[in-house]
């Protein structure tokens, strides 16, 4: 693939359930967990799905390294929103052809890494 990046990833969308409104009794488990893929070198980007102003819809989507479709699906598996099952996750392999990023930020805890 000349001329192509072709670096792949794991792309994990992140639907609500019908239970999805109850899911605050594990946001604390969910933000840990995404710091923990954070921290590890595991988690690309991440965020909720919103509205036009910026309210999040309940679902969301993550972008990770895996070594595997199957190591992504256990990844996903594990967060606490999936694991009660306040989302259902799919998982898609995901290949970056081409890219202009230069994103040096530890967003989720606002400061430079």
């Amino acid at each position: 693939m000349s001329g192509r990046l072709a670096q792949r990833f794991y792309v994990i969308t992140a639907e609500p359930t019908e239970t999805a409104a109850a899911r605050s009794v594990a946001t604390d488990a969910h933000l840990a967990w995404l710091a923990d893929l954070q921290a590890r070198g595991v988690l690309l980007l991440a965020g909720p799905f919103c509205d036009e102003r910026g309210v999040s819809t309940g679902g969301g989507m993550f972008i990770i390294r895996a070594a595997s479709l199957a190591d992504a699906e256990a990844i996903a598996a594990t967060d606490p929103y999936n694991a009660h099952r306040f989302r259902i996750a799919h998982v898609r392999p995901w290949r970056v052809d081409q890219a202009q990023a230069s994103l040096v930020q530890t967003l989720s805890q606002g400061s430079d890494p």
